[in-house]
């Protein structure tokens, strides 16, 4: 029997560098590394000519997956639509698409403060915000800007109603 996705996964690949996404791995601390999908600029590594226009500054959009498949799989219809006027980033959540660790901590709480030190390490945080939040079981409150980057209270025009 065949695998369906993983015989598309040359093809997404293909399409994903296309649309201007790479993959990217990131050390979040020795043991863990995550892999994210990122705009093929933020890994650039090419010295700049003179003549090259100056890099445009996109709005950062971060697409988060669930637990049924890794990132590029769950957003690859929304992808090449969204990187036209963002820098689209898609993390895979450790043990998922590359990313892994050998920490013991299989908590939520540890998936967002990976997710949260990898987006920082890229530059999402620092440069243009980032606000890791994450729900379990229907809206419990597990995660909530474990970074120190997220907006402050009232910064969405209501109180998101946490201390």
């Amino acid at each position: 029997m065949v695998n369906l996705v993983a015989a598309q996964r040359p093809m997404l690949i293909g399409f994903m560098k296309m649309a201007g996404v790479v993959p990217h791995t990131v050390e979040i601390e020795p043991g863990t590394s995550m892999n994210f999908w990122v705009p093929k600029e933020t890994i650039n590594t090419k010295p700049k000519k003179s003549k090259d226009k100056p890099k445009q500054n996109k709005p950062v959009v971060v697409l988060v997956h669930g637990f049924a498949a890794e990132g590029i799989v769950t957003w690859q219809f929304q992808i090449g639509s969204l990187t036209k006027k963002y820098a689209v980033y898609v993390p895979d959540l450790l043990f998922f698409g590359g990313s892994m660790t050998d920490s013991p901590d299989r908590s939520p709480r540890f998936q967002a403060e990976c997710l949260s030190k990898g987006l920082k390490k890229l530059g999402c945080g620092e440069v243009h915000g980032g606000w890791v939040q994450l729900w379990w079981d229907g809206g419990f409150q597990v995660g909530r800007d474990v970074s120190g980057l997220g907006p402050g209270r009232g910064d969405f025009g209501f109180d998101p109603g946490y201390d």
